[in-house]
């Protein structure tokens, strides 16, 4: 008995001892999974230090030894769970070469500098989201450009006292800093008790943490405000201005909710950069020029929409204010016309130059706009977006603008610069007009019918057409040297680049042979297209070329595409099937497909290539990524040929198969149409308008018209 006690005993604490191991090494496997410790003792070496799995799964990383800007890049490319990063006892050496935090760039990165780019690829325009902590170097100097850019769970950060430079954007887009925190014996920064980043003296303000949130009063000693340093603060309520300050730099407050209601300007100040209060959309009163400041920089108040007035110090030498809109001291020069301003204007006789955006976004506008005898410039996009302006004319005794129909154009002709968007009809062009501005047409959801362009037009701006539901196409005169056409589409004379679809396109849209680029916002905003499949040959796809097709459901591109533009398919929320015959994905940004319905669209891509898409930065993010074989010529192998546009009471139909008949009928099975086709393509009228169901053969479309 005593043996058998003796015996159990010796089981149990064999089988603790055996649990206790397994636990340990459990424990011990987890935190080589999660937890790493290294100490290389050369640089570019840290790659060597991890397993596959431990790239995959490592999550808080200490370092003790010696790092470069290879280093940099191993960590942003390859370690994507990366989220506590601790460099303190870690020693930045210089490196020369091409395989740094800027690939393939051959560049010199210094010792104890955190590198440009060191947490976003440039190339793959990739970020570092999981990255929630960084301990800095205590030997680090400087920090590079861009260093953190886009870090945006990134949180409070604290300087090294050895820390003298910090490079452009190198914390932009950090939505989650909430404080940066310095030693008072620093010698170059400080901080307050906010958490806001100065130079030592104070008179100079870098940053203002992204999350900050309340109400701040900066120190009275602050004389200068840099690039960007309250830019996206979305959740400050207040911001007290000193009356110390002298200077802003470009994009100071841009985004930013602090800056509200009316806006006083100290009294010391001198200059504006670019953009300084760009987008502050809580500025819903006057803004009050002092008389010190002497420069203002472009885009400055854009898009702060409900601003109502300017009102200029008498004394200031160089700005005025009349009828609460700013001009040059002498006012011959009009540079903004405040947004939420409503009614009509009358401008002054003496104005001699309108500024680019002058009149952007006033909406509130009513009435005739005139035009003074003494005006002879005109900035482009001057009246975007007043829409509701009924009409432009110019004064009988302008030599530089006149005004037809309530369109504004140059005197003689040459230039169409703004038609009102309460215009309603066929639109007829000038002969000999030459340019069309860019957003000239935008917002004329009134007129109709095709677009009729001259033999000597040679340039029309982007957005020229923009929100144009009713145009029905374009036409180019035979002579003209620079357009053509098809089926309505505005394409270069050589018929390789598409320009502009019309928005009245609809259902599938099958792109004409030989076109090889897509140019910029080409389709964007075309709601009524329902899928896309392009020619053989096409190479790119611009920017924002399909950007705001809400009804684009299917996309089909070629083995010949190798460039897809950032925002290329933003906001194509019905997006369901995306196939690709490349088999290397092109270089595509964050918002090429952003709010593109990815979680749910599948991918199609070439038999062998799934691979390929699953590692590629955004091509990944797809909920569904699966391979078929690819028809070279076409694309996709297709189960369906049966392609329809519907154009000016017209339908024209492809991927007919001749020996079957072409039928139209009602969703009750009434024929309306029938023609024996001769050939793969038809075109033919057809003016009802309803739901239909188009059969060929095996093949069927339902359409809406």
């Amino acid at each position: 008995m005593i043996m058998e006690i003796t015996l159990s005993v010796c089981k149990s604490t064999h089988m603790k001892q055996i649990l206790m191991l397994f636990m340990f090494c459990s424990t011990a496997m987890t935190g080589a999974q999660n937890n790493k410790t290294v100490e290389p003792s050369q640089g570019g070496t840290l790659h060597s230090y991890f397993t596959a799995l431990e790239k995959e799964s490592v999550s808080t990383l200490t370092l003790k030894g010696k790092i470069d800007a290879r280093d940099f890049a191993f960590m942003r490319d390859e370690l994507p769970m990366l989220a506590t990063l601790n460099l303190q006892l870690a020693s930045i050496t210089a490196y020369t070469g091409t395989s740094g935090t800027s690939p393939g760039e051959q560049r010199t990165y210094p010792a104890n500098e955190i590198p440009a780019y060191a947490f976003y690829n440039p190339v793959l325009q990739t970020y570092k989201p999981s990255l929630e902590t960084v301990t800095l170097p205590v030997t680090a100097s400087s920090i590079g450009t861009q260093a953190f850019y886009f870090c945006w769970n990134l949180g409070p950060v604290n300087l090294p006292n050895n820390l003298k430079k910090i490079g452009d954007y190198a914390f932009y887009g950090c939505y989650a800093l909430s404080s940066f925190s310095v030693l008072s014996s620093h010698t170059r920064f400080s901080t307050d008790a906010n958490g806001i980043l100065y130079n030592k003296n104070k008179d100079t303000l870098f940053l203002c943490p992204n999350a900050k949130t309340g109400t701040i009063a900066l120190p009275a000693t602050v004389r200068h405000i840099e690039q960007s340093a309250f830019e996206n603060c979305y959740n400050l309520s207040a911001i007290a201005l000193p009356t110390s300050l002298q200077s802003t730099g470009t994009y100071a407050f841009a985004n930013c909710a602090g800056i509200a209601g009316n806006l006083q300007l100290p009294a010391s100040l001198t200059s504006l950069g670019d953009g300084t209060f760009y987008g502050c959309y809580n500025l819903t009163g006057t803004i009050s020029l002092p008389a010190s400041l002497t420069s203002i920089g472009s885009f400055c108040f854009f898009e702060s929409y409900s601003v109502q007035a300017f009102n200029v110090h008498a004394s200031n030498s160089r700005f005025s204010s009349i009828d609460g809109m700013l001009y040059s001291k002498n006012a011959d020069t009009l540079f903004i016309c405040p947004p939420a301003k409503p009614g009509t204007i009358q401008l002054p006789s003496g104005l001699k130059l309108i500024g680019s955006h002058a009149f952007y976004g006033c909406s509130e506008l009513t009435g005739t706009l005139s035009i003074p005898a003494a005006t002879d410039y005109i900035g482009y996009y001057a009246f975007n977006g007043c829409n509701a302006i009924q009409a432009y004319e110019a004064a009988a005794g302008n030599n530089w603008f006149s005004a037809e129909n309530g369109i504004l154009l140059s005197k003689n002709r040459d230039r169409l610069l703004a038609c009102p968007t309460s215009f309603a009809g066929i639109v007829t062009l000038p002969d000999g007009i030459v340019s069309i501005d860019p957003g000239a047409f935008s917002n004329c959801t009134s007129i109709n019918g095709a677009l009729v362009l001259p033999a000597s037009l040679s340039w029309i701006g982007e957005y020229a057409f923009y929100n144009c539901p009713g145009l029905a196409g374009f036409e180019a005169h035979a002579d003209n040297p620079w357009f053509s056409t098809i089926e309505g589409v505005l394409l270069n004379k050589a018929g390789d680049t598409l320009y502009i679809c019309p928005w009245s396109m609809q259902g599938d849209y099958n792109l004409p042979s030989g076109i090889r680029h897509i140019g910029a916002a080409a389709f964007s905003g075309c709601t009524n297209i329902s899928s896309f499949n392009s020619g053989p040959g096409l190479n790119s796809v611009d920017y924002a070329a399909f950007s705001g097709c809400a009804n684009l459901q299917s996309v089909t591109l070629p083995a010949t595409v190798n460039r897809i533009g950032n925002s290329a398919f933003y906001a194509c929320s019905r997006l369901n099937r995306f196939s690709i015959a490349q088999a290397q994905p092109p270089l595509i940004g964050y918002y090429t497909f952003e709010l593109a319905n990815q979680p749910a669209a599948q991918l199609i891509v070439p038999t062998g290539s799934m691979q390929n898409y699953r590692s590629a930065p955004y091509w990944k993010n797809f909920a569904t990524i699966s391979e078929q074989t690819f028809n070279t010529h076409l694309g996709a192998t297709p189960t369906n040929t049966l392609k329809i546009r519907s154009f000016h009471n017209n339908l024209h139909i492809s991927g007919l198969t001749t020996g079957n008949a072409l039928e139209i009928r009602t969703t009750d099975g009434r024929l309306l149409l029938r023609r024996d086709p001769s050939a793969s393509e038809l075109q033919l009228p057809f003016q009802a308008k309803g739901i239909f169901i188009v059969t060929n053969g095996q093949n069927s479309r339902k359409i809406v018209l």
